[in-house]
């Protein structure tokens, strides 16, 4: 008796952190999906995967705490009160830098894969430096979608991360195998319970 053969991992989309200096770097993401509306809740979902498992990977040490910190200002600094922004929130060395730059010093690869049961990140990073490495490749794709996302789509990573951020800090810790997979499928399904409530709100007759 043969069993059917397994289809291969798909590679939905890549994005490359390439840094010029530790502190000068440019985000580029690579794709085949053409929707828009598909393309950004893939590169949403990529970030969400990436940013957990980088969180994993830093272990004990004070810069998954000080991450968590920076990306609660930063989403603070993007949706309040007053409407939706795109801050620049790179620390005051950093420059993302508008094209790949000649000579690179490390290259950080972050693909998007599909799986028979779901999807998973997988990542390609350079040795050394990890406390500063890891923390920054956050900041600066994020910094990326910030500049690069449309506003329903930004608006949707905010909720997102914003899951996350209750995830780590009422369900599981950043060094818990489980939230690498469990705290960005908390911050979808708490964005997604969000959009259908409004969506739900909006078509209520008035009273």
């Amino acid at each position: 008796m043969t069993t059917p053969a397994e289809k291969p991992n798909k590679t939905i989309g890549t994005a490359r952190i390439v840094y010029e200096t530790p502190f000068r770097a440019c985000v580029e993401y690579l794709f085949d999906e053409m929707d828009i509306i598909s393309r950004e809740r893939d590169v949403i979902q990529l970030f969400g995967l990436s940013t957990a498992r980088l969180l994993f990977l830093l272990g004990e040490n004070k810069q998954a705490g000080m991450l968590l910190g920076y990306l609660q200002q930063a989403m603070a600094d993007t949706v309040n009160p007053k409407g939706l922004f795109r801050p620049s929130i790179l620390g005051k060395d950093q420059i993302l830098l508008p094209a790949n730059p000649e000579k690179s010093e490390r290259n950080v690869v972050l693909k998007l894969i599909q799986e028979e049961d779901g999807r998973l990140a997988e990542l390609v990073l350079p040795l050394g430096d990890e406390g500063h490495l890891y923390p920054a490749t956050v900041v600066f794709f994020l910094q990326y979608l910030i500049k690069t996302l449309g506003e329903p789509s930004l608006f949707f990573l905010m909720l997102v991360l914003a899951g996350m951020m209750e995830y780590y800090e009422k369900i599981g810790k950043t060094n818990d195998l489980k939230a690498i997979t469990d705290a960005p499928a908390y911050g979808f399904s708490e964005a997604m319970r969000y959009i259908d409530e409004e969506r739900k709100r909006a078509q209520m007759p008035p009273a």
